[in-house]
């Protein structure tokens, strides 16, 4: 057996419509029903630009909390985030993040020629975006 690539990330979340807003109008994923569904009353797919799923949104009812503090993600086997090859103008993301008053951290990663920009969905998950840079380092 030899792992291939990433799947999806499966998301349960009481803020199904937050998140929709999310992952399809901020980070301007496609989406579609999941296969048993033909709205997004229940869920969503977001996908990549081969139609691939890459993100599957399920609505629960009530957030499933914890009974004890978490004394790092380690311990638990937490996830710490996820990371999404991009396209496109990181400033374009930027400014409508800006718009939405939510927060970010930008890291250029010269080691890998990559523009990172971390924000986290409205369910605290550490979502980070890797805009490759061009030919010119720009």
């Amino acid at each position: 057996m030899k792992v291939q690539h990433l799947d999806h990330i499966n998301i349960r979340t009481d803020r199904l419509s937050e998140s929709l807003h999310f992952y399809g109008t901020l980070l301007g994923m496609t989406a579609k029903p999941p296969p048993t569904m033909t709205d997004y009353s229940k869920g969503a797919y977001f996908c990549d630009d081969d139609g691939r799923a890459i993100v599957h949104l399920i609505g629960a009812e009530q957030r499933a909390e914890s009974v004890s503090p978490v004394r790092g993600a380690a311990q638990r086997g937490m996830i710490d985030h996820f990371s999404l090859r991009v396209s496109g103008r990181p400033e374009t993301l930027k400014q409508r993040l800006e718009a939405q008053a939510l927060e970010y951290e930008e890291l250029d990663a010269d080691v890998i020629r990559t523009l990172l920009i971390f924000v986290r969905d409205p369910n605290g998950i550490m979502v980070e975006l890797g805009f490759p840079w061009n030919s010119d380092g720009g």
